[in-house]
């Protein structure tokens, strides 16, 4: 049986490069999420230009990619298929020794920080448009072909059904001839509140007011899962998914929509959209590693300069992931 070895350029390049204590801690940082060039300095205090060289070296090493969004540059850990296998094995290795890793605690307080603050702009927009007793609706995006979309593309007769980001509730009366039980998640307090008054007793309907990325929701307990124009304000949706994968039943349907990738920048300024759309490759690799299989995915055109992304995934048997 032939073995084969990493070559010369596979192997040494990561090697150098996590041969230096800031890029570690910035690999570690990585491991919770994508960040700025701004917001990894804020992290590690430190100034912009020595922090995009430390992350060139990273990317020319193959241990982190970096992707541009309107104006703004974010830098991620490669995953399993998007680069040889030794930079995974390093970054692995690394993390897997976290706990040792220098100024670790430091940088995770800072970490939390900086995703606090991002979910506290998100979380203030949707109160102040709960508090006006207004609804955040798409629109300008075509919200009614998409939403009959998603109900099409849900089985009937289910027992529960999960809508990510319900916000008031807008689309559960039509999610409820699918299921008898329909549960509504939203970061937002003033939102979930305006849901319960709308929705008053009704004994299918509940609400819970939680992080997407910690549903407090025993495992394999949902039939399917609604993420409706949700994911573009979350601020690691890789995690959000994985946690779908964790409460959703073998078998479960899960649907998704949201913006293909735009460069539009009023949409982070007058919205706070934390992603400015998403590249169909790039959801779809979240959503495998996640354990569901693609059954469909199309990108659509609606009256406005906006795409939209409509995916159908099915949850893998025995395919829960854990995240680090």
């Amino acid at each position: 049986m032939a073995i084969f070895l990493p070559t010369r350029d596979v192997v040494l390049p990561p090697l150098k490069a996590v041969s230096d204590e800031t890029r570690v801690r910035i690999l570690h940082i990585l491991s919770f999420g994508s960040f700025s060039v701004g917001e990894i300095g804020e992290i590690l205090d430190m100034g912009q230009s020595r922090i995009s060289r430390h992350l060139k070296i990273l990317t020319e090493a193959g241990l982190i990619q970096m992707r541009r969004e309107g104006s703004l540059v974010y830098s991620n850990l490669i995953r399993n298929g998007e680069t040889p296998f030794f930079p995974l094995e390093i970054v692995s290795l690394l993390l897997s020794h976290k706990e040792d890793l220098p100024c670790r605690e430091i940088d995770q307080r800072m970490v939390t920080s900086v995703l606090e603050k991002r979910e506290r702009k998100t979380k203030g927009f949707f109160d102040k448009i709960a508090q006006s007793g207004g609804m955040f609706q798409e629109e300008g995006i075509g919200n009614r072909l998409y939403r009959d979309w998603i109900v099409n593309s849900l089985p009937s007769n289910q027992n529960l059904v999960l809508d990510l980001g319900s916000g008031q509730g807008s689309l559960i009366p039509y999610l409820l001839p699918k299921s008898k039980c329909i549960t509504g998640v939203d970061s937002s307090y003033g939102m979930i509140t305006n849901a319960k008054k709308l929705f008053g007793d009704n004994p299918s309907v509940q609400f819970l007011h939680t992080n997407l990325e910690n549903l407090p929701i025993a495992q394999a307990s949902v039939d399917s899962v609604v993420a409706s124009m949700v994911l573009h304000h979350i601020s690691h949706p890789p995690l959000v998914l994985e946690e779908v994968g964790r409460v959703m039943r073998d078998g479960g349907t899960l649907v998704i929509v949201d913006l293909a990738k735009h460069d539009h920048e009023v949409m982070r300024d007058s919205f706070f959209d934390l992603w400015l759309g998403f590249d169909q490759e790039l959801l779809e690799s979240w959503i495998t590693n996640a354990g569901f299989t693609i059954e469909s995915s199309e990108i659509n055109q609606t009256d406005s300069y906006f795409q939209i992304l409509q995916i159908k995934a099915i949850k893998k048997e025995d395919s829960y992931v854990h995240s680090n």
